[in-house]
């Protein structure tokens, strides 16, 4: 966090006039179409039309029984910061019980004002305000510091470029999310594998430059901790829409996006690839666990009554995604795996470096100066 970032080309404060500068802005923060990029141009506008201290952007994680709060990106007199990879949380992420202010928020529902002198800052006052998208989704927090508290107009300002920073997350949720499923598409599958690959590399590299100033992961994993890219795909979905129709054939895929959501951990990827086949990308994880991951699902799966359709299987081919990787090879390696279980019995889960190294498949060499990467 020690460059700034300024999204695309955006004004100083005192360039033009407050209301040229208002409209400047949402016209950056319209033309985004990377989360990080615009929780940046969001703070960033926050900020520099309110020529305030800093103006941060918290976001709520929700796992299972837990609220936690991370910040993911800020703006300040020294630059503007994105702390969101878009892979995992953020290092700053704890329970929001952590963050008095924004814990309190939360509670109400409504904005709060912390005077100076009340916290550690004693020459700052800091409005907290809750930002709720469309049908009640609570996604976090805008935070405001400066030397005199926010007057009605600039209250108003914060209110209007928050609408307009939802209005875009969910133009950005209409272009990512399969439609029928509710999970993410392939044409993000394709920037979020991209994304992954990059991260690695740059954390191979040391601390390299990054456009968006993207933080490096934390070293504290083990070294043999991996991304892993699973294809999952329902056993005989081709008779189940045969024998029931297309409409029960649709809720069969639904309530396995459903139990994927349930199963896989928060910071996971889910995508649906197509048809019946989905995708998940783990976080890192070691091998053994990732076996475990996918193995678990695949009893979940074999559990569940389905209605009208009762019990189905799923096969699951899996892959490590290498730093070196391409990404059409690391969908081949998890594809050949997935092959493996489906001519092998089905209901099944087979790891490609598994198979490689018990010699059933034998790895293949990729030349890496083809431009194809999909």
């Amino acid at each position: 966090m020690s460059e700034s970032h300024a999204p695309l080309d955006t004004p100083q404060a005192g360039a033009c006039a407050p209301e040229e500068l208002v409209l400047r802005h949402a016209g950056v923060i319209s033309a985004q179409r990377d989360r990080g990029e615009l929780e940046v141009a969001f703070v960033h506008a926050v900020q520099d039309v309110l020529l305030a201290t800093s103006a941060q952007l918290y976001r709520v994680f929700t796992p299972k029984g837990d609220c936690l709060a991370g910040l993911v990106a800020k703006a300040d007199l020294s630059g503007r910061y994105c702390l969101d990879d878009g892979l995992s949380w953020p290092a700053n992420t704890a329970s929001i019980e952590h963050f008095p202010a924004l814990h309190r928020s939360l509670t109400s529902g409504n904005s709060i004002v912390v005077p100076a002198g009340t916290t550690g800052n004693n020459s700052l006052h800091e409005q907290v305000f809750p930002i709720v998208r469309e049908g009640n989704v609570f996604f976090g927090f805008a935070v405001i510091r400066q030397a005199a508290p926010l007057d009605a107009r600039q209250q108003g300002i914060v209110l209007g470029l928050i609408r307009l920073f939802c209005n875009q997350l969910r133009l950005l949720d209409y272009s990512e999310i399969d439609t029928l499923t509710g999970l993410l598409n392939r044409k993000t599958f394709d920037e979020s594998l991209l994304r992954i690959l990059s991260s690695l590399q740059e954390n191979d590299a040391g601390a390299g430059s990054n456009v968006l100033h993207l933080p490096r992961r934390r070293h504290g994993a083990d070294a043999e901790d991996s991304h892993w890219l699973a294809v999952i795909d329902i056993d005989h979905f081709k008779t189940i829409n045969d024998t029931y129709g297309h409409l029960i054939g649709d809720e069969v895929l639904l309530m396995i996006a459903n139990m994927m959501k349930t199963s896989f951990r928060a910071h996971d990827k889910l995508f649906r690839f197509g048809g019946e086949e989905f995708v998940v990308v783990l976080k890192p994880t070691e091998a053994r666990n990732a076996m475990n991951i996918f193995e678990r699902f695949r009893r979940q799966v074999e559990a569940h009554e389905f209605p009208q359709v009762g019990h189905l299987t799923i096969s699951t081919g899996f892959a490590r995604i290498g730093i070196n990787d391409l990404p059409s090879a690391i969908i081949d390696n998890a594809d050949e795996a997935l092959y493996w279980a489906k001519h092998h019995g089905r209901n099944q889960v087979f790891s490609y470096e598994d198979l490689v190294s018990e010699g059933h498949v034998q790895r293949r060499i990729v030349e890496t100066n083809s431009v194809e990467l999909f």
